[in-house]
């Protein structure tokens, strides 16, 4: 798979055109290299391949050649990197890299520049604190017990839910972010909508929250079949709404990979959703994601102040 000329251009922009080790003035075309300008070259900071330098890597091929995985060099650096791995291992270029784009923007950038690397700043701080707030690495094992036959959420759950919901509302959002704005909008909404629903039917247990079965009443209820019928229609509304934010995990994760971060869990994937287990005792797993149907309805919804704060 070739580099996207999105990536391309993302790593030019933010190097200013020059070699991230000495500086020097780069060219894209070749055709319009002059004496003041070296052709710059797009090299890879884990192999492309496992035979070449620094290959050995669970680095599938996209995930080589996309932004996150180059570094912009002149062909003499580029030829000193790759031909001395041990000076210049992976963890060293990463840091070069990200030392040369910092100066790039301390020292080269315009106003607008500024602005836009501000705005790009508060955005990467709310991935930062999805990951978190919404315990993203555990998502398919935080779900699971929250589907289960007896209910258990974390009970700082309702808390982070709503911090991350306060987080994704003060956001500074630029036009460049749309789609991430309005898919951590959704996101957001529908985790709090279920940490809070949740937390309204239930008590601290064993280090976690879990349901108050209000229909048991001590000794004889009354009204047992319609309090039954109710907490069923609670349980229903709790385990619809984790279904429906593990699809919106799935689209904030996919807007995060295509606006800011393309390695963004692209290891692990996609956010699974475990239920069970049924009367025979089996659990089923499946990924849940929005249909573009579903996002165009949601996007409008968005346009027409649903998810306003």
């Amino acid at each position: 798979m070739a580099i996207s000329q999105k990536d391309i251009k993302l790593l030019w922009g933010r190097a200013g055109s020059k070699c991230a080790i000495c500086r020097r003035d780069l060219c894209a075309d070749k055709e319009s290299v002059s004496a003041s300008y070296t052709l710059g070259e797009q090299a890879h900071i884990v192999g492309e391949k496992k035979t070449a330098a620094r290959g050995e890597s669970l680095l599938e091929i996209e995930e080589r050649n996309c932004y996150h995985n180059l570094i912009l060099l002149c062909p003499t650096h580029h030829t000193e990197i790759d031909e001395n791995e041990e000076d210049w291992p992976v963890e060293r270029l990463y840091q070069t890299k990200s030392r040369h784009e910092l100066w790039v923007r301390e020292t080269l950038s315009s106003e607008a520049d500024l602005i836009h690397s501000a705005k790009q700043t508060a955005v990467t701080s709310l991935i930062d604190e999805a990951v978190i707030l919404c315990r993203l690495d555990n998502w398919q094992d935080w779900t699971s017990w929250a589907l289960g036959p007896d209910a258990l959420w974390d009970k700082e759950a309702p808390n982070n839910a709503y911090k991350f919901y306060e987080k994704v509302e003060s956001t500074l959002w630029g036009v460049e972010f749309e789609e991430l704005q309005i898919a951590a909008r959704v996101f957001a909404n529908t985790l709090n909508a279920a940490a809070q629903t949740f937390s309204e039917n239930s008590e601290e247990r064993h280090n976690g929250l879990r349901p108050i079965k209000f229909y048991k009443a001590n000794g004889f209820n009354d009204n047992y079949h319609d309090d039954l019928k109710r907490y069923n229609k609670w349980v229903d509304e709790c385990n619809l709404l984790v279904v429906q934010a593990t699809k919106a995990a799935n689209w904030f994760a996919d807007a995060v990979r295509a606006e800011v971060n393309p390695m963004f869990y692209a290891e692990k994937g996609r956010f699974m959703l475990t239920s069970g287990p049924n009367l025979e005792g089996i659990c089923h797993s499946q990924v849940l994601q929005y249909t573009e149907e579903e996002k165009c309805d949601l996007r409008l919804e968005f346009s027409s102040g649903k998810f306003a704060s």
